[in-house]
């Protein structure tokens, strides 16, 4: 672990100690793995059970849609990656609801999943898919038309295919502006969500909802997380990340 990492680390179970709160809130991953990783953000599967056991202990019930203040958990994961659908399994047996947000340019691509498999995974009752936009572009770095154009290419390709109404999105990077906020709901995306930890009443504005980072978190700095511990940290990602 580098020293940024650990220094973080550090902060994150200290602040756990003030904020102690069982409030509602969403977490999210990339991907994860058994013994294949088709990408250095992919989480083991160990540690990711080791992160449910600990949800469970601590009086969480893990939901598809928070709607309590108190005590829920909402589980996402980004991109759409290939080690989700390799290893579905884990999802059954452990009976997770999970969001998974694709980026509709790379499905088919290596180390993603495809079309076929995509409707595969939504055919299953625990996975909802959600928009990554088309092409992950920076969404608060480039022009207005990009912007709707990444966002309703997205939206018409995911629903093309799975013939439903796809109304969440998840920020590439985290990064928006007020504008990204405008065309998002124009263009029919209700709940979007951002890379800003904090709970899930506690929103950035109407409709755009904050999360929290965890794919590395080891059992201390996990348990501080879902506490609130790593709010301190919510000013210093919205610098980054809000414009």
């Amino acid at each position: 672990m580098i020293i940024s990492q650990y220094i973080k680390s550090i902060f994150i179970r200290l602040a756990a100690i003030f904020y102690v709160s069982n409030r509602s809130k969403v977490i999210f991953y990339h991907d994860i793995h058994s013994k294949r990783k088709y990408t250095d953000m992919s989480t083991p599967i160990e540690l990711f059970e080791k992160h449910i056991r600990i949800i469970k202990e601590s009086g969480y019930e893990i939901v598809s849609k928070i709607d309590k203040p108190i005590g829920q958990i909402e589980i996402s994961f980004d991109d759409g990656f290939l080690g989700i659908y390799k290893n579905i399994n884990i999802i059954k047996e452990l009976d997770l609801p999970i969001q998974l947000f694709v980026i509709t340019s790379n499905l088919d691509a290596p180390n993603y999943i495809n079309k076929s498999q995509l409707l595969e995974l939504d055919s299953f009752s625990q996975i909802t898919i959600s928009s990554h936009t088309h092409k992950h572009s920076i969404l608060n770095k480039i022009s207005e038309i990009e912007i709707e154009i990444e966002l309703e290419t997205s939206k018409k390709i995911l629903e093309d295919i799975l013939n439903k109404q796809i109304n969440s999105l998840c920020f590439p990077e985290g990064k928006f502006s007020n504008k990204v906020i405008e065309i998002a709901k124009k263009t029919g995306y209700s709940n979007l969500y951002t890379s800003i930890p904090g709970f899930y009443f506690d929103q950035f504005s109407v409709g755009v909802i904050k999360r929290s980072l965890v794919q590395f978190a080891s059992k201390g700095e996990f348990n501080a997380i879902i506490k609130g511990g790593d709010h301190i940290l919510s000013k210093w990602y919205q610098i980054k990340q809000y414009n």
